[in-house]
């Protein structure tokens, strides 16, 4: 599997950024995020497609994502699950889990960054029959790359999202793209935050490179989860 990923599992680690310049997502919900993304190193091509569930509780500190899709053809079924009241995140992918302590404390509330700059506000859909929203351009230097993002102007819930860019490590060039769909409030089942079977209740100390050890980055799709 290539090293690049820019999405699957656990997009939740890369923001929860705790300074915040505009509005903040809703406390409790759950949703849909399709994402697609393109690859070129040393002139050859990747592609990577397929569909995350999110679920988001600020209220209890918890997060979870089941994703599933292809790389280069190949499928690939995984997921996270963050309980920042136990300190403890599972990583899972194709029958394998790790179990390690989370970085951070406390839960942080997915925002817009202080960083980010409006560049539009616009609206999607016909004039009797729109939504309103905004679209934010935002640096992104760990990946080498530029973001535009787009939120809602009335429930700040996110629309989509367009990443190009260069890894500096590996030189790999990507263009990643993902939409929201079917987000609603609330949590209606708090089971999907429960230990996966395939889960340890084992934590593992130290540090956890899960980037080496499941071969992907696994969280910057979006520039506020």
């Amino acid at each position: 599997m290539q090293s690049l990923i820019l999405s699957i599992v656990g997009l939740s680690v890369l923001c929860h950024l705790s300074w915040a310049r505009g509005c903040c997502v809703p406390k409790q919900w759950t949703g849909d995020m399709g994402f697609m993304v393109g690859t070129n190193r040393n002139g050859k091509a990747g592609y990577q497609a397929g569909m995350v569930k999110i679920f988001y509780d600020a209220r209890n500190g918890k997060f979870a994502e089941f994703s599933k899709g292809v790389v280069d053809g190949r499928p690939f079924e995984g997921g996270v699950i963050m309980d920042f009241e136990t300190g403890v995140q599972y990583t899972f992918m194709d029958g394998h889990c790790n179990t390690t302590r989370l970085s951070q404390k406390e839960f942080k509330e997915a925002c817009i960054p202080e960083e980010a700059k409006a560049v539009s506000d616009t609206h999607m859909g016909t004039a009797d029959d729109s939504l309103d929203v905004t679209v934010y351009q935002m640096a992104r230097k760990r990946i080498g790359g530029n973001s535009y993002f787009t939120i809602t102007n009335k429930l700040c819930v996110p629309v989509g999202e367009t990443i190009t860019g260069t890894l500096p490590m590996s030189g790999m060039g990507y263009m990643s793209t993902v939409g929201y769909t079917g987000i609603e409030p609330g949590i209606k089942d708090p089971r999907v935050f429960d230990k996966p079977r395939i889960c340890s209740s084992q934590v593992e100390e130290g540090f956890v490179d899960l980037y080496l050890k499941f071969g992907f980055l696994n969280h910057e799709m979006s520039s506020i989860f």
